[in-house]
């Protein structure tokens, strides 16, 4: 075998080298958005395990005071300091609370979850309680992240916070 003829065998071809990168590119172009989806779903889980303190403090001023403007009752016991993914967490004077998140997790009008008291957590669609009247005095104790009034993608909810058809 003559020199010429090994230098001819050896490399890749520019057909070849195009083909693997209309590959890689097809592969990133594919990953991207869902590893974007996968990291935003896992802030939006971060902001609910963030949230444990303010359904403590909400089950606490229920338990000792009964059905008040939770908002007021859970004043000085509940605090929140934003995180990177995390604006808000809010207590509203029915005992709902509020997860906002950063425009990073979801678009701005779109990044809001909120967690409602219950006393049927694991229905597709669950009736809020209002603590803060009369009717609130029957509550068991559960949460639910399947409100109405959620307004992130539906792509970005957790599987258990989804309303199932």
């Amino acid at each position: 075998m003559s020199l010429q003829d090994q230098q001819q065998e050896s490399g890749f071809t520019l057909i070849e080298v195009m083909v693997v990168v209309a590959i890689i590119g097809i592969l990133v172009a594919v990953a991207v958005p869902q590893y974007q989806d996968y990291i935003a779903r896992s802030r939006i889980v971060e902001g609910m395990n963030l949230s444990s303190s303010a359904k403590l403090a909400v089950t606490e001023a229920f338990a000792s005071r009964g059905t008040v403007a939770m908002d007021e009752a859970t004043h000085g016991s509940f605090t929140f300091v934003p995180t990177r993914s995390v604006k808000l967490i809010e207590i509203t004077p029915s005992g709902a609370i509020a997860i906002d998140f950063q425009s990073n997790v979801a678009p701005d009008n779109k990044n809001t979850l909120h967690l409602i008291p219950t006393n049927d957590p694991d229905a597709n669609a669950p009736k809020a309680i209002n603590l803060s009247k009369p009717e609130g005095s029957t509550w068991a104790g559960g949460w639910s992240c399947r409100s109405a009034e959620t307004n992130l993608l539906p792509q970005l909810l957790p599987s258990e916070c989804r309303f199932t058809k």
